[in-house]
């Protein structure tokens, strides 16, 4: 029976590095703490990066907070205005068409001057 096949990344790949620490030549031993370093250097290039995305993308996420509130007084603003008007509208009385012929039951056609 075959065993499936795992694929390993660098991070799993052993080395033998650490237990010839204390039998390395000097020069081996500087050559390592060199890597050791520029890797550090790079980790430290790519979490300022990080860091530099991350505070841009907060900033924005604040901006679009406050595009949000100010669009909701401008809704909020209107709704209320319009909360004012409509009582003042709905008790004023209708205008009648004087060319109208409508009768008693019958429904008189006016042009629809909705306003939204």
């Amino acid at each position: 029976m075959k065993h499936p096949v795992t694929l390993k990344g660098l991070q799993e790949m052993r080395t033998n590095t650490d237990a010839a620490i204390s039998t390395a030549l000097p020069h081996k031993l500087h050559m390592k703490l060199c890597c050791l370093e520029m890797e550090r250097h790079r980790r430290d290039l790519e979490r300022k990066v990080a860091m530099e995305r991350a505070n841009k993308c907060q900033a924005r996420c604040e901006v679009i907070d406050l595009e949000v509130r100010r669009l909701l007084d401008v809704i909020n603003k209107q709704s209320a205005a319009q909360a004012e008007l409509k009582p003042i509208a709905l008790r004023a009385p209708l205008p009648v068409a004087a060319t109208s012929t409508a009768t008693a039951g019958q429904v008189s056609s006016r042009p629809m001057t909705h306003r939204y």
